[in-house]
């Protein structure tokens, strides 16, 4: 069974094969289902403008190990199964609440890579850049969570890159999977058709493996936002966690 941990929300998802839970604070999703053919969707919105691109980004990750802030470089020095990457932390400094940190990630950086930098700099509004698989660089924006702000109600989902490139989407109507031979715009359509029934709240991304590629993650995110399908919800990152088998 696989569980997802949305960072940057700080919210636990339920298992990835049931419907995904509401966030701490927040109001549980309600239980539209979502359509069983996502290729009869409406047409997708036209696409809206894409976030700047930073000539000088405060992380840039481009190993699994280490990024480089403000031209220094800085090792992972955290616990290899954990998030915290404490090196970083001190490099990057006290972040605010809508204060914007853009972390640039190489398309064959693991995703566990980007996962500790989110979660370090977690209070902030994260923009994260990378390339295409045309080598255009694109950004996205992951917007922290507001202390304070009122609850918002609607239906959460996660959705998660597997090895052969299929996706697994955990949803209020219960998950479902995703091939062919475009699955991040399958995804895109049905998340259209999804928002017809429930307000989508936020959806995580993330990959099975923690040593996933993360550029195959990010041409999924960008098939979403390029279609606007998901409307103003949260994007946040997700990691799949396999629970350890029983003890004997």
């Amino acid at each position: 069974m696989r569980r997802c941990a949305a960072w940057l929300a700080v919210a636990t998802l339920g298992a990835a094969g049931a419907a995904c839970g509401g966030m701490a604070g927040e109001s549980a999703p309600s239980a539209g289902s979502p359509a069983s053919s996502p290729a009869q969707g409406p047409a997708l919105a036209p696409p809206a403008p894409s976030l700047p691109i930073s000539g000088t980004p405060d992380i840039d990750l481009t190993d699994a190990n280490a990024a480089t802030v403000h031209g220094s470089r800085v090792t992972f020095d955290g616990i290899e199964e954990g998030l915290a990457w404490p090196a970083l932390e001190r490099a990057m400094g006290p972040r605010q609440p809508g204060e914007v940190v853009t972390i640039q990630v190489g398309r064959a950086v693991p995703m566990i890579a980007l996962l500790r930098a989110a979660w370090t700099v977690r209070v902030a509004d994260v923009h994260v850049q990378s390339q295409d698989a045309a080598g255009v660089m694109h950004a996205v924006e992951l917007r922290g969570r507001r202390h304070g702000a009122p609850p918002v109600s609607g239906c959460h989902l996660a959705v998660f890159l597997r090895t052969d490139g299929s996706l697994r989407v955990a949803a209020p109507g219960g998950p479902r999977d995703l091939g062919g031979g475009d699955p991040a715009a399958s995804l895109a359509r049905s998340l259209d058709l999804d928002r017809a029934r429930c307000p989508i709240a936020y959806v995580a991304f993330g990959a099975e493996s923690d040593a996933a590629p993360f550029g195959p993650v990010f041409d999924v995110m960008l098939a979403v936002d390029r279609a606007k399908s998901a409307g103003d919800a949260r994007y946040v990152l997700a990691q799949a966690m396999h629970e350890s088998s029983p003890p004997r």
